[in-house]
């Protein structure tokens, strides 16, 4: 394997071929930078949770989180697997009703919603994932669901990078542990009939552990609850948290070893608070689309100043998460895999930015020139749809890769839509004088 366990990634004669298809040519045909994204991978992914979970616990659904790549494509191909949705807006909802992923199985989890968001999600019957309480009341005034769900703050979070912690006393969502009951004794005496309960702490944890502590202490919170006020909870939903490994020297999740913690845990929970067998829910994105994604660049310009720099035409604009996080993104040389000799170089874009730094001091083959191509990896989620048009460069073409077929899924972006719905004063427009 070239990297990991991805087998879409291959190494035909020293060229990198992905799904299928030789990156030189994708990068001909397109133009870079280019996201690539396998579908193989994509359902693999998907499968392989599904099943892990499925013969341990049947009554278990995935729902995919839109926000990891929103591409109309992706969301359509995990729609074919049977996933539902996890959706942080209304144009989240709206790309799930497109694909024809049903409102039940559409879970709206947005952060300090507007009024106008509320009143969407209950117009169009999803279901709704408040994290704070406060917003019953504005709720109240619209319509009351029949469904509700609150997602928890259990004061402790994880993640692989602090940015990436989504629970504790810094942390923005979710309703505090000591007003949990205050929630559901609410929506209860409002007229809500059913309930869900989520929790998400964290994101891309690799530790199997983990997912086990984090439905203990779900039920933890939810079995008193559902004894005390006399409610049953539809589903269980442990988020996504589901790591991939972006480092050579970090191991993918055992996703069996996962699901027997978690289903063992849940079982022993839900016996012991005689909660029935309510549905368990998780809600990746990352685990499902990340290591299905590559970022094709071609090097543009190489510099030996204090170091050697290989500047390439793909930018933090592209891919924020190295300059957000001082993330680690492994990148393969394209042209030839097999080359062996190597140096020290800083993989640098085009931003007027000194965090625009994909890689420095990385272990590069010497023989890389202006022209070729590098493709960096694990970029499927948090990549395209975190980009930006910084320092007036367009975003970049989407293409959909499987067995050796290429669609374009979403086209570059020219000038024109840089200025697309913008509007010069007539006084102002070249030729006019000022008054």
């Amino acid at each position: 394997m070239i990297w990991k366990s991805v087998r879409e990634l291959e190494n035909r004669n020293g060229v990198l071929y992905f799904g299928g298809c030789s990156v030189l040519e994708l990068a001909g045909k397109y133009g870079t930078p280019l996201y690539v994204y396998s579908e193989s991978r994509i359902r693999e992914n998907y499968r392989r949770l599904l099943d892990a979970y499925k013969k341990r616990y049947p009554q278990f659904k995935v729902y995919y989180a839109i926000k990891a790549n929103n591409n109309p494509a992706i969301v359509n191909i995990l729609r074919s697997e049977g996933a539902g949705a996890d959706a942080s807006c209304v144009p989240e909802i709206k790309m799930a009703q497109q694909a024809g992923m049903p409102n039940e199985d559409t879970l709206y989890s947005g952060v300090y919603n507007s009024d106008d968001e509320l009143r969407y999600a209950v117009e169009n019957n999803v279901r709704i994932n408040l994290e704070d309480i406060s917003q019953l009341e504005r709720l109240k005034k619209m319509k009351v669901p029949a469904f509700l769900c609150f997602r928890i703050n259990p004061g402790m979070g994880s993640g692989k990078f602090q940015g990436l912690v989504f629970a504790g006393p810094d942390a923005k969502f979710g309703i505090i542990e000591r007003d949990v009951k205050k929630a559901y004794e609410t929506a209860k005496s409002l007229g809500v009939e059913s309930f869900g309960i989520h929790m998400m702490t964290g994101s891309c944890i690799l530790n199997p552990d983990y997912f086990e502590q984090v439905v203990g202490k779900l039920l933890d919170i939810a079995g008193p609850i559902a004894q005390q006020l006399g409610i049953k909870f539809d589903f269980i939903d442990i988020g996504g948290s589901l790591g991939v490994p972006y480092t050579p020297d970090e191991e993918e999740l055992d996703m069996d070893m996962v699901a027997e913690k978690v289903v063992s845990k849940l079982k022993e929970k839900l016996a012991q608070y005689d909660m029935g067998e309510p549905f368990l829910i998780h809600e990746p994105g990352r685990y499902l689309v990340c290591d299905a994604g590559i970022l094709v660049a071609r090097v543009c310009s190489i510099k030996s100043g204090y170091k050697k720099f290989i500047g390439i035409d793909a930018g933090m604009n592209n891919l924020m998460r190295v300059a957000l996080y001082d993330a680690y993104h492994h990148i393969l040389y394209a042209n030839n895999l097999g080359d062996s000799e190597r140096e020290a170089v800083n993989i640098v874009g085009q931003i007027c930015e000194n965090t625009d730094q994909f890689a420095k001091g990385r272990m590069m083959p010497k023989s890389i020139k202006v022209g070729d191509v590098l493709a960096i990896l694990d970029v499927g989620t948090y990549g395209f749809g975190m980009g930006s048009q910084y320092n007036s460069r367009p975003r970049p073409a989407e293409v959909l890769v499987c067995n050796g077929a290429s669609e374009l899924i979403r086209q570059r972006e020219s000038f024109g839509d840089l200025i697309r719905g913008t509007a010069v004063p007539k006084r102002l427009q070249y030729g006019k004088k000022e008054h």
